[in-house]
Parts: C-alpha cells; sequence; structure tokens
C-alpha cells in the first residue's frame, strides 16, 4: 500500500511539531510495510497512491487544498489534526498582546495571508475570509482523524461545532530507551522547542536562574523561528555559559542523548498537543515539568510529571525545584502505553479502518 503524507511547503525552513508527527508518522507506517510518499506543499500528486495522510489543520490553506484534491481523486484521507486549543491560545495572545478580549479566530485566519506570502504562494482568500469553515469541511470530510489524545478530539469538536466521520486516538512512535551509563549523575535540564513566544523560553530561563543552583545547566534546544526577532534577542541576552546554554537545532539522536543524560526537560509552553518532546525526555529516563493543560494532563498524569502554570514564573520555578530534588521514578508502566508495539499496532487498526 502506498501512502502519500502530505504538509505545509516551509516545513523545512521552518521545522515544527508537525513535521516531527510526519516523520514518526512515516516511521511506523514503513515498519508495517506500507509505502510512504513525503510531499510539502501543492506539488501535483503523484500516480499510484492508496491514500493520503495530511497534518495541521491550524494552516489551513495547503491542508485544505490538498485535502481537496484527494478527495476529487476518491482517495481515502488521513488527518492528524494537531489542533490547538483556542481557548488556551486566546489566553495566550491576550496576554501577548495586552487585549483581554483577543479575537483570536480572526487572528488566526489573517496569519494564512501571512505564511502565503511568506511562502510564496498564491493567497487563497477562503483561507482567510472563510477559515474557521474550511477547518470544519476538512475534520467532517475527511475518512479518519487521528489525534494524539481524547482531551484535543474533544477540543477541536467542541470549538468547530463538526463532529469527524471516524476518530481514533493514536498515540505517537518515540525512540526507545538507551541503556543508561553506570554511575552517570544527571543534573542539567533540557529545554526543547523552536525559539518563539509560544514556548516560554524566557520564562523558563528566569524562574531556573533564580533557583541560583550552582553546578546545573539548563540546555536550550530548537531553531530560531525567524518571526519574532526581539524575543530571540531577548533569549540571547539571557545566556550564560555554564547556566544557560543555547545549542541550535538537534537531531532526534543529539537530543536523545541530551535527555539521556539530563535530570530532566522542562516544557512550559503556553499552549501543545501532546507535548511530544517530554515524552521523548520520559523515555530516556529523564523526569518532566509540563504545562497544566487537559492536553497534557491526559498524557503525563501517569508518569510522575511535575505540572506548572505556564503563565507564573513562580509556579515554573516550584515545578522546576521539585524535578530537581525528587528521586528517579520507574516510567515502564507509563510507558507501554507509548510502546513501539502498541504504537504499530494502534497504527495498523487504523489505517484498517481507513482503507475498510
Amino acid at each position: 500500500m502506498k501512502v502519500l503524507l502530505r504538509i505545509r511547503s516551509d516545513v523545512e525552513k521552518f521545522p515544527g511539531g508537525d513535521y516531527v508527527q510526519l516523520l514518526r508518522t512515516r516511521e511506523t507506517l514503513e515498519q508495517l510495510g506500507f509505502e510512504c510518499i513525503v510531499a510539502p506543499g501543492l506539488a501535483p500528486m503523484p500516480a499510484g497512491v492508496d491514500a493520503v495522510h495530511l497534518f495541521n489543520t491550524t494552516r489551513i490553506h495547503e491542508t485544505w487544498l490538498q485535502y481537496r484534491e484527494a478527495k476529487r481523486r476518491g482517495l481515502p484521507v488521513a488527518l492528524t489534526p494537531i489542533w490547538h486549543s483556542m481557548r488556551e491560545m486566546r489566553r495566550f495572545y491576550a496576554r501577548l498582546y495586552r487585549m483581554p478580549l483577543f479575537p483570536v479566530w480572526h487572528y488566526m485566519a489573517a496569519k494564512e495571508f501571512f505564511y502565503a506570502r511568506r511562502s510564496g504562494l498564491p493567497i487563497l482568500p477562503a483561507a482567510t475570509l472563510r477559515y474557521r469553515a474550511l477547518q470544519r469541511e476538512m475534520v467532517g470530510g475527511v475518512d479518519m482523524v487521528i489525534p494524539n489524545s481524547r482531551a484535543e478530539l474533544d477540543a477541536m469538536r467542541l470549538e468547530l461545532g463538526v463532529e469527524p466521520r471516524a476518530a481514533r486516538v493514536a498515540a505517537p512512535l518515540f525512540d526507545e530507551p538507551a541503556p543508561e551509563s553506570p554511575g552517570a549523575e544527571r543534573r542539567d535540564l533540557v529545554c526543547a522547542g523552536r525559539i518563539e513566544p509560544r514556548k516560554n523560553q524566557l520564562s523558563i530561563i528566569r524562574a531556573f536562574k533564580s533557583l541560583g543552583e550552582s553546578g546545573r545547566r539548563l540546555l536550550l534546544f530548537g531553531g530560531m523561528s525567524g518571526a519574532h526577532p526581539a524575543y530571540e534577542r531577548a533569549v540571547r541576552r539571557e545566556l550564560e555559559p555554564g547556566v544557560v546554554e543555547y545549542r541550535g537545532h538537534a537531531p532526534f539522536a543529539e537530543l536523545a542523548a541530551a535527555y539521556r543524560a539530563a535530570k530532566g526537560a522542562v516544557l512550559a509552553s503556553y499552549f501543545e498537543t501532546c507535548g511530544f518532546s517530554a515524552l521523548e525526555a520520559i523515555a530516556q529516563g529523564a523526569r518532566a515539568c509540563v504545562s497544566d493543560t487537559p492536553y497534557t494532563r491526559e498524557f503525563y498524569e501517569e508518569s510522575g510529571a511535575v505540572f506548572c502554570d505556564p503563565f507564573s514564573i513562580p509556579s515554573i520555578r516550584a515545578g522546576i525545584e521539585k524535578l530537581l530534588h525528587a528521586p528517579a521514578l520507574d516510567c515502564n508502566g507509563f510507558l507501554r502505553a507509548y510502546s513501539r508495539e502498541t504504537v504499530l499496532r494502534e497504527t495498523k487498526e487504523v489505517y484498517e479502518c481507513l482503507t475498510s
């Protein structure tokens, strides 16, 4: 079976969690014996495709056009929505722009114009003027919606007011834990994610520095987004060798090695879906401090994760302090729910339903 995986055209220039999900999905499908073709953007669909898997409903312009082409060809379509809660997004943007009644739907629609210009795409007026309607059409029209959690699915249903034809929650694949070096002491903290306001690195840095922990470092991994130069400069001003260090964008293997040597990972983003980097960290034996949201609660309640309020530096500080002084946990039971065998079985079941 040949599956076409489609995503936004600027994914290599501006990689994000949607691209991580695509790569993990490809890895899963190939292990199941599927042939996968990755085709970002709006290039013509290759011949001989049996099914199409789309990623990201937030950036609706290209995803909707990809969906329409697949439906015109009569192909079954799966969708990994990566649905960010609009309630949480409104709260974040209200703080960022100091507007208590922030018009989040209009703002996200207007950003479609910006993204098209940045990517060199022809403007699609419907993506701005009918932003929510296009999301509804796609979520209600694909053959299978595959969210990462029940909380994500519930938020999408509520906020769009549409019921998918079929939906199956499927966890993402992650790297199996590597053997830990005997006697190695875990000391540092890792914060992985694109450097941008949503990921909240500035608050994490300031919370960490306020602890005055000598002999520990906060290591930042992730590319500069390019869309928030003032924020990026502010993060760079906080860097201090031996205290807060920036490692840039790193491949999976390098990041996994950092997690294996770390005491914990901090993911205090203002909004996330599954918070994939925290799952990766736990898989490598690190503790996690994550934002307290319905999505992350569903994922990490049983992992021993520490939850914090991303809007409060004292709360992030308290979460980090608890993480640093907590004993190591046995997360084998938690990780079994996300084991390679479990993910492969669930993905196989999803695709059997998709093509039946």
